[in-house]
């Protein structure tokens, strides 16, 4: 636990403006000042509850209301829904046309689109790419995988329809609870600070 003063804090948010908890500790560190991320987020809350200075909005503080939040965690419930199901067709052979059909347009999602937009989202927290730049990566990402996760399954003789999908879904399924956990953080530590109110310290 660091021994960083609220007044401090509140003097370099007024003097710099960060918009981020991480930036707030940068700005710190290159004055040589050592706190952890945790430590200025509840002095940051403290402030915010002191009236010194307004948050511009509320953010999960932890990462069970991030997935109980249908805005942030939608993808999250879509990617594990759409690998399982797809797991589940595959490993009971449906044949019925409507199931069939499920099964083809699922397993393409699987194939050409989930795995790369799980690890975009895992590599980049933030949404730093527009929706067409995200898509094309994602694509791109997925084929690389795809085919890198079928060479292995290859060199072990292990190639067939049910390990392919299995270990693809276990891919993404992974990547995404990962993804989940790294936007939780991101969003923890990216409290941005309104207005400042009051002149006094903390």
């Amino acid at each position: 636990m660091t021994n960083i003063r609220k007044e401090l804090v509140l003097a370099y948010i007024r003097n710099y403006n960060p918009s981020t908890i991480s930036e707030l500790e940068n700005r710190l560190s290159q004055d040589g000042i050592r706190s952890s991320e945790e430590d200025l987020f509840g002095i940051v809350r403290d402030l915010e509850r002191s009236g010194f200075i307004s948050l511009g909005r509320t953010r999960h503080e932890s990462l069970t209301s991030f997935l109980t939040e249908p805005g942030e965690a939608w993808w999250v419930y879509a990617i594990i829904s759409v690998s399982i199901v797809e797991v589940l067709l595959v490993a009971f052979q449906t044949q019925t046309r409507s199931l069939l059909g499920l099964r083809i347009l699922f397993g393409l999602g699987l194939l050409g689109f989930l795995p790369g937009y799980s690890t975009l989202r895992c590599l980049f927290t933030s949404d730093q790419f527009s929706q067409l730049e995200g898509t094309l990566l994602s694509i791109f990402l997925s084929v690389v995988i795809s085919i890198a996760l079928g060479v292995i399954l290859g060199v072990g003789y292990l190639l067939t329809g049910i390990s392919s999908v299995m270990l693809l879904s276990s891919y993404t399924v992974a990547l995404t609870l990962l993804a989940a956990y790294r936007r939780h953080s991101f969003l923890r530590s990216s409290l941005s600070v309104g207005r400042h109110a009051g002149t006094n310290g903390a």
